[in-house]
C-alpha cells in the first residue's frame, strides 16, 4: 500500500522572510508612487512589484536548490511570501494608506482665516485621530526635513497608533470572511482564479515556461516597448512609442458628445495578456458594456442633462452611470451570499462544536469577526458615527470587499476599483448629507481615507494564497497564521514609509497624495454650507443597475453561450475600466480568433506568449522604477500616466 505524499510545509523562515521583504516594497511600493513618481503598482488587479520579487525569489531559490537542497523554499513557501507582500502593498497602496495618512495630517495645517475651518469643524475631530502640532506637520507637507526627530515622532505616535490598529482589524476580519466561504468557492464552486495564473505559472516545478519561444515573443514585445520609452526619457533622439493613455473627449467638436468624458485609448501590453487569460464572455462584456455606458453619457447630454458621473464625491446626474455600476456590485454580492447560505450555515454549526483542525480554524474565524464588530462599532462611534450608521458602514464595507473577492476569484478583471462607490457613496445617496448629524460627517471624513477606492483591496490576494495551499495540499492554518502576523506589520510599515518619504520629500510634492487625501475635507466644508438631501432618482439608478445584474445572470443561466456576463456590466460602470477597455478589447479578439480557428489547443499555446507580455512589462518596469527610486532621476513609468 502507497503512503500519501507528505504535505509541504509553511516553515516558519519562509514567514520571516515575508515579514521582512513586506517593508522593502512597501516603501518601494511608497516612493515610486507618489514622491518618485516612477509606477502605480497598486492601481490594477496584479501588482508588478510583487511579481518581480517573485521572480527574484525563484531566481535566488534556484541557485539554493543546486547548492544547498535543504535551505531551499518549497512553492507554497514562495507562493505564501508572495501573498503576504501582496496584502501588505494593498494596505499601502493608493487607495489605502496612501489616502488615509495624508487625510490625517491636512486639517489643521490648512486651516486659515479665509476657510474658517476651526470655528466649522476643527473642534469636532476626536482627539488623538489626526496631527494637530502645526510645527511637525511643516516638515511633513513641505519636505527637507527628517521623521526622526521626537517632535515629529510624539506628534504622530498617537494617530498612527490608533489607525494602523484599526486597520490591523480590518485585513484580520477579511482573512476571517475568506476562512468562511474559501470552500463554498474552491470546493462547490469551482472558481477558476484567473489572476492566481500568473504566480502559479512562474513557481511551477521544473518549468517549461522559460523555454517557449511563445513566451519570449511576448516578453520580448513588451520589454522592448518600455526599454525604448525608457531611453527616449534620458535621449530625446530616441523615438517615443505612445502606447499610453490619449484622451478621445477633445477631439469630439459636439458638447453633447464631449459628456462622454474621460475617454482614452491606449495599449498596455500586460493587460493584453491578462485579458487574454480571461473568460471570453467577461472580456468581451468588459468593453461593450464601457462603450455603452459612454453612449448613455452623449445620448443624455443630447438632451440636454448634464452627465455627470459624480466621481468627485457628490451625487451623479443622469443617467447615473456610476449608481448603475453600484446596484450591481450589491446585487452580485448578495447573490453571492445566497448561493453560499447552505455552505455558511454548515461553517457555524461546525465553529460552535469543532471537532477537526478546518472546524478550529472556523471558531477562530467566527470569534474574530466577532471581535472586529465590537472593535469597528467602538472606534466608528469614537469617530462620531451613531451606532445604525456605524453598523451599516461596516456591514457595506464587507459586502463590498468580499464581493470584489469573488469577482477576482471567478473572472479576475483587470481592474476593480469601484471610485466613489462603497458605503460612503451608498449612505449618501440613501438618507443624504441633510439626514446625517455632525459627528456623522465627521466619521463620514475620517473614513474616506480608505474607502474612496478599492483598488488595492487585500482581501482577494488573501484567498488567493488560500486557493494556492489548496492546489500544493499544504497547511491553511500555516498559511491563516502568516497572513494574521503580516497584518500589523502591513499597517504599521506603510505608515512609516509615507511618513519617511514626505518628510524626506514633502507630503505637498506626493503625486496624489496630497491632492486625494486633502479631498474629504473641503467636502466636509461643502456639507456644512451647502447641505443636500437624499436622492431618490440615484438611488432609482442602483435599483435599476441591480434588476439589470440579476437579467443578465438569469439570462446567463438560461442560455448556454450568452455573450454578456452581468460582472462585466458591473466593473464597466466604474473609472479604472476608461485605463485598459481597449486592450481587453484586444485580448478578446485574439483570443476569439484562436478559439475559433485553433480551439482549446491553440488557446493553451497562447498562454506563454501572454505571460510574455505581462513579465516582459512587469520586469522591465520594476528595473526602471527601481533606478528611478536610487538615482533620484525621473524615468518612464509603464503605468498608468
Amino acid at each position: 500500500m502507497e503512503q500519501a505524499a507528505p504535505r509541504p510545509l509553511i516553515r516558519f523562515r519562509a514567514i520571516l522572510l515575508g515579514l521582512l521583504l513586506m517593508p522593502i516594497n512597501i516603501h518601494w511600493v511608497v516612493a515610486m508612487g507618489q514622491f518618485r513618481k516612477s509606477g502605480d503598482a497598486t492601481t490594477v488587479s496584479i501588482f508588478f512589484n510583487c511579481v518581480f520579487t517573485l521572480l527574484v525569489i525563484e531566481l535566488l531559490n534556484h541557485l539554493v536548490e543546486r547548492r544547498r537542497p535543504a535551505l531551499a523554499l518549497n512553492r507554497i513557501e514562495r507562493i505564501t511570501i508572495y501573498t503576504m507582500i501582496a496584502s501588505g502593498c494593498g494596505i499601502a497602496g493608493r487607495d489605502f494608506i496612501q489616502v488615509a495618512l495624508p487625510l490625517w495630517g491636512y486639517p489643521h495645517f490648512h486651516a486659515t482665516p479665509e476657510n474658517n475651518w476651526a470655528a466649522k469643524f476643527l473642534d469636532d475631530i476626536p482627539r488623538g485621530l489626526t496631527v494637530t502640532n502645526k510645527e511637525a506637520l511643516k516638515g511633513y507637507f513641505q519636505g527637507h526635513s527628517t521623521l526622526y526627530t521626537l517632535p515629529h515622532l510624539r506628534a504622530w505616535l498617537t494617530p498612527v497608533v490608533y489607525w494602523c490598529a484599526f486597520f490591523s482589524m480590518i485585513q484580520i476580519v477579511m482573512l476571517s470572511i475568506n476562512i468562511l466561504i474559501r470552500q463554498q468557492w474552491t470546493d462547490r464552486e469551482k472558481l477558476s482564479f484567473p489572476i492566481l495564473q500568473v504566480p502559479l505559472e512562474i513557481t511551477t516545478p521544473k518549468n517549461t515556461l522559460w523555454r517557449s519561444n511563445a513566451f519570449w515573443l511576448g516578453f520580448g514585445l513588451a520589454a522592448a516597448i518600455d526599454i525604448v520609452n525608457g531611453l527616449h526619457t534620458f535621449v530625446p533622439q530616441v523615438p517615443f512609442l505612445n502606447v499610453k493613455m490619449t484622451n478621445l473627449q477633445p477631439f469630439f467638436s459636439s458638447p453633447w458628445m464631449r459628456k462622454i468624458g474621460f475617454t482614452p485609448v491606449e495599449f498596455f501590453p500586460f493587460a493584453v495578456g491578462i485579458a487574454y487569460l480571461l473568460p471570453t464572455d467577461l472580456s468581451f462584456s468588459c468593453w461593450f458594456f464601457y462603450v455603452f455606458f459612454k453612449a448613455q453619457l452623449a445620448l443624455a447630454g443630447y438632451f440636454g442633462y448634464d452627465a455627470s458621473m459624480g466621481w468627485d464625491g457628490q451625487q451623479g446626474t443622469l443617467p447615473f452611470v456610476n449608481e448603475q455600476g453600484i446596484g450591481a456590485y450589491l446585487a452580485f454580492g448578495l447573490f453571492a451570499l445566497w448561493s453560499a447560505r447552505t455552505h455558511l450555515r454548515e461553517v457555524f454549526r461546525r465553529a460552535l462544536h469543532p471537532r477537526e483542525p478546518e472546524d478550529r480554524m472556523y471558531t477562530f474565524a467566527v470569534v474574530a469577526i466577532g471581535v472586529g464588530l465590537v472593535w469597528w462599532m467602538l472606534f466608528s462611534r469614537y469617530c462620531g458615527f451613531t451606532p445604525w450608521i456605524g453598523f451599516a458602514y461596516c456591514v457595506l464595507y464587507y459586502l463590498v470587499t468580499t464581493t470584489i473577492t469573488k469577482i477576482r476569484a471567478e473572472l479576475g478583471p483587470p481592474v476593480h476599483d469601484l471610485h466613489f462607490g462603497g458605503p460612503d457613496r451608498m449612505l449618501l445617496t440613501w438618507i443624504g448629507v441633510s439626514g446625517l448629524g455632525r459627528m456623522d460627517r465627521m466619521g463620514f471624513t475620517l473614513f474616506f481615507g480608505f474607502n474612496r477606492a478599492y483598488r488595492g483591496v487585500p482581501q482577494p490576494m488573501m484567498l488567493e494564497g488560500m486557493r494556492a495551499a489548496e492546489m500544493e495540499h499544504a497547511s491553511q492554518r500555516r498559511l491563516v497564521w502568516a497572513l494574521a502576523l503580516s497584518a500589523p506589520v502591513a499597517a504599521f510599515s506603510a505608515a512609516w514609509a509615507m511618513l519617511h518619504w514626505s518628510y524626506l520629500d514633502g507630503m505637498q510634492f506626493a503625486l496624489e497624495s496630497y491632492r486625494i487625501g486633502g479631498q474629504t475635507w473641503p467636502r466636509l466644508d461643502s456639507w456644512i454650507n451647502q447641505p443636500w438631501g437624499a436622492g431618490a432618482a440615484a438611488t432609482g439608478a442602483m435599483a435599476v443597475g441591480a434588476v439589470v445584474f440579476m437579467a443578465l445572470m438569469t439570462l446567463r443561466l438560461r442560455f448556454v453561450g450568452f455573450w454578456f456576463h452581468p460582472i462585466g456590466y458591473a466593473i464597466s460602470a466604474n473609472w479604472a475600466m476608461n485605463c485598459v477597455w481597449l486592450p481587453i478589447l484586444i485580448g478578446w479578439a485574439l483570443k476569439a480568433l484562436i478559439m475559433k480557428y485553433s480551439g482549446a489547443k491553440g488557446y493553451r499555446a497562447g498562454i506563454p506568449a501572454a505571460m510574455g507580455l505581462i513579465l516582459g512589462e512587469f520586469v522591465v518596469g520594476s528595473i526602471w522604477s527601481l533606478y528611478g527610486i536610487l538615482a533620484h532621476v525621473q524615468v518612464y513609468k509603464f503605468w498608468l500616466f
